[in-house]
């Protein structure tokens, strides 16, 4: 089974602020969205729980959200209690590919485990209590980035990166 970890992340490793993003950047909804769209979920409660995670995980997208409290129950998606759990759920359901969507605490435990990274890095510090991983050089390789500058309806600098593990 594949799995993808899909992210956005500032300069300073950002990717959240009580909870929520700490930028508006709608090239990256937008790439976010399209990516994902049709495609299994695995994200964390905290997540699961979050303006975004609300959007994203609507009635019928299939997904797992992982939570360590015991008694979580979610009405739209099954609900794992450790990464190993989702990912033996989403094998017995068949799944093929998964997109691995946060926050903080499951993209450290899952980086190692997977086998791309997709990253919208925006080129601007943030404020924030949540952060991605360091992306260390000695483990992933970057195969693909676009990069844009800022515009009228984006108002940072970013790039889509796509890194695979180092060889």
């Amino acid at each position: 089974m594949e799995k993808i970890i899909i992210a956005a992340k500032a300069a300073n490793n950002v990717i959240g602020k009580d909870n929520s993003l700490p930028w508006h950047l709608p090239a990256d909804l937008d790439f976010f969205l399209r990516t994902i769209e049709g495609q299994f979920l695995v994200a964390g409660r905290k997540f699961f729980e979050s303006v975004q995670g609300r959007e994203v995980f609507h009635k019928g997208v299939a997904g797992i959200v992982i939570s360590r409290q015991k008694d979580y129950q979610s009405p739209t998606n099954k609900v794992a209690h450790s990464i190993a759990e989702a990912f033996q759920i989403a094998e017995k359901t068949g799944i093929t590919k998964v997109y691995i969507l946060g926050g903080g605490e499951i993209y450290k435990q899952m980086i190692a485990l997977t086998d791309r990274l997709m990253i919208t890095e925006i080129h601007e510090n943030f404020a924030g209590d949540t952060f991605f991983p360091e992306i260390h050089q000695s483990q992933w390789q970057e195969v693909s980035r676009i990069d844009y500058q800022k515009d009228v309806v984006n108002p940072y600098n970013y790039s889509f990166v796509v890194y695979e593990p180092a060889i």
